[in-house]
């Protein structure tokens, strides 16, 4: 996990539309409050954001990304009870009431978050009835939920991956993205068009081992997210760097396949 110094434009309009979403347009002092104490993280996919049993000093909001919560129970294996995905609250129960940690979180793909500690939440509260409302309704949805079928927020980001010869992936993407754009926003994006982005900074999309490189996909692939509803991700026919990037960022998978008689095709969720 790492703080994030740099804030840039997109990360900024997106977290003034979540704020804005949370609090209503009518609490600028409670947005300008949370502006004022917020620290910027992102995390990697597979990496611990918080750990059952902790103590809690901080809540976060999801900006971008997916993260999934598990309990571990007293007699029994450690099991999934909910995703977090942009726009969600995680780790306000404790410091509502100054319990450890009732979950352990862990992000299941590249994610970025904001972080609110305990005294600015406090205060948050204190001045900001629409905040305290927000936070309470979402602490008893989660109570309510708790026990029943895990819940599965809506992907945002969806990866198409052919596992057959013969797929013509570039075709089904394209009628794929005309479909879910009924939906919202949608942005069909494949490896030339991340070639063509990483190429106006200097890099290559090919040379997956240099750190600039991954950081500034990073940066692209969030700032798309950031600016439409749904993204949809069109792997290439081989195994090379930008079909791992697809399995790897997506909130969920979607396998292509050709079988005698038609093209079929399975889902899958990132797991860790």
């Amino acid at each position: 996990m790492q703080v994030i110094h740099t804030l840039l434009p997109y990360q900024d309009e997106l977290l003034g539309r979540q704020l804005t979403a949370f609090l209503g347009e009518t609490d600028p002092a409670a947005v300008a409050l949370l502006r004022a104490h917020i620290e910027w993280i992102e995390i990697g996919s597979g990496e611990t954001l918080m750990e059952q049993g902790e103590a809690g000093e901080s809540m976060f909001m999801v900006i971008s990304g997916r993260l999934r919560a598990y309990i571990r129970d007293e007699n029994g294996p450690e099991r999934a009870v909910r995703e977090m995905s942009r726009g969600q609250v995680i780790g306000e129960m404790s410091l509502y009431t100054g319990a450890p940690r009732s979950a352990t979180v862990v992000a299941i793909r590249d994610s970025v978050l904001i972080r609110l500690d305990k005294v600015a939440f406090n205060k948050l509260l204190a001045s900001s009835a629409q905040a305290s409302i927000g936070l309470t309704q979402q602490l008893i949805r989660r109570l309510q939920t708790e026990r029943a079928r895990v819940p599965v927020e809506k992907p945002v980001i969806t990866g198409l991956m052919a596992v057959t010869a013969g797929v013509d992936l570039a075709d089904f993407g394209t009628r794929f993205a005309v479909s879910m754009a009924a939906a919202g926003r949608v942005q069909r994006i494949d490896s030339a068009l991340l070639a063509t982005k990483l190429q106006a900074l200097g890099l290559s999309a090919d040379d997956d081992q240099n750190p600039e490189v991954n950081r500034q996909v990073a940066m692209i692939l969030d700032q798309i997210e950031a600016e439409n509803d749904f993204v949809l991700m069109v792997a290439d026919a081989e195994l090379n760097a930008w079909t791992r990037r697809c399995a790897s960022h997506c909130d969920e998978l979607l396998l292509v396949a050709k079988p005698m008689s038609r093209c079929a095709c399975t889902r899958q969720r990132p797991t860790f």
